[in-house]
């Protein structure tokens, strides 16, 4: 008599299979929701296999890893048509963990190492995750690849030459990250100029991910003078109603902060094609903090109008429909989400990259 996989195991074990899928997928994926439902049906699968599995983990790493490399593929097209820089869903980890696993999990899951992955084909980011990540000899990889164990070799020695000269090496001090951090985002909110410059790499590059579906430079920031213009700008805008609930958070094993407030404004046609042009000159360093706050607060304005006359217009609807008042939604019942989430690098005492995530698809999970 065969024995279901599952059988002897408890909630708690088949939890702890279905956490380490979700680890391999979200590696390969940098998406949280795609990593879900891999780690599910590979739990799904696992659970109604027939007989003993000697290794549930190497199992459970498998399957996953095959899974996400078709996801990727069948992903790829979506990924090349994304409007503006792509960065990977942030994963906000549990602070529990002592600062040795704080430190693994900073190295492996970092939005830096996952961006750069993106650069490997499917394959080649199953071979590098495998090796490089989880450990695996290379006849152990080339099974779970279904390649030659030459192939395999061949596989981690190219994508390590693509990842590992671009690889920042983070500051290992946790607390001077953080301190860092809070001094950063401090010298923004008073507009604080050099202040800002003086805590970026000089080269340092700030990437913004909006989808096309929120206001952000629709290609990446480089330079400490160009961010810290940005950053200054941007900490002048606040919600026309409602407030923002500020919370320091750890992001993919680096320091960040979530910023939550009532639901934006979608800005219009309009807004879009005159944000995009004013982006376009911030970028070439043409526009300054005050230029930059009062272009935002005007399209948020003019979004916010449009919604407003759309909402009356659909209330003098109902109440015609209805034959009375409709109620409306006062501003403080707003719904509030997720307007981004931002993370460092730190790198010899300096900032080398700002990463926010604005689209609101990738942050729907938080």
């Amino acid at each position: 008599m065969h024995r279901r996989s599952d059988m002897l195991m408890g909630d708690r074990e088949l939890e702890t299979l279905r956490r380490h899928g979700f680890g391999v997928a979200y590696r390969m994926l940098g998406s949280v929701s795609e990593a879900e439902d891999v780690a599910q049906e590979t739990l799904l699968r696992f659970t109604r296999q027939e007989g003993a599995i000697d290794e549930p983990a190497a199992w459970i790493t498998t399957v996953a890893t095959r899974l996400s490399i078709n996801v990727l593929r069948s992903a790829r097209a979506r990924r090349e048509a994304y409007v503006g820089p792509w960065l990977p869903e942030p994963l906000l980890e549990d602070p529990e963990p002592g600062p040795a696993a704080r430190a693994e999990l900073a190295d492996s899951l970092s939005l830096a190492l996952l961006m750069l992955l993106e650069r490997l084909n499917p394959v080649e980011r199953a071979a590098y995750l495998l090796r490089e990540v989880f450990g695996y000899e290379y006849a152990q990889l080339a099974a779970v690849i279904e390649r030659t164990e030459a192939n395999a070799r061949q596989l981690v020695t190219r994508a390590r030459k693509h990842i590992e000269a671009s690889r920042p090496r983070f500051d290992a001090d946790e607390a001077t990250r953080d301190t860092l951090l809070d001094r950063f985002l401090a010298a923004a909110e008073e507009g604080d100029l050099a202040a800002l410059e003086e805590l970026l790499a000089k080269d340092a590059v700030l990437y913004a991910d909006s989808g096309g579906k929120a206001m952000a430079p629709p290609q990446p920031l480089v330079g400490a003078a160009l961010i810290a213009s940005f950053m200054a700008a941007v900490a002048q805008v606040r919600p026309l109603s409602g407030e923002f609930e500020t919370r320091r958070v750890r992001v993919n094993g680096q320091p960040g902060r979530l910023l939550r407030g009532p639901d934006e404004p979608q800005p219009g046609e309009a807004e879009r094609r005159a944000a995009a042009g004013e982006m376009a000159r911030v970028a070439s360093g043409e526009v300054d903090p005050q230029q930059l706050a009062a272009l935002v607060r005007r399209a948020r304005e003019a979004a916010a109008a449009r919604e407003a006359a759309a909402g009356r217009q659909a209330a003098a609807a109902r109440e015609a429909a209805a034959g009375r008042a409709a109620g409306t939604v006062p501003a403080q019942q707003a719904e509030s989400r997720v307007w981004s989430v931002l993370t460092v690098d730190v790198v010899d005492g300096r900032i080398q990259a700002v990463r926010i995530v604005r689209n609101p698809d990738k942050l729907a999970h938080l």
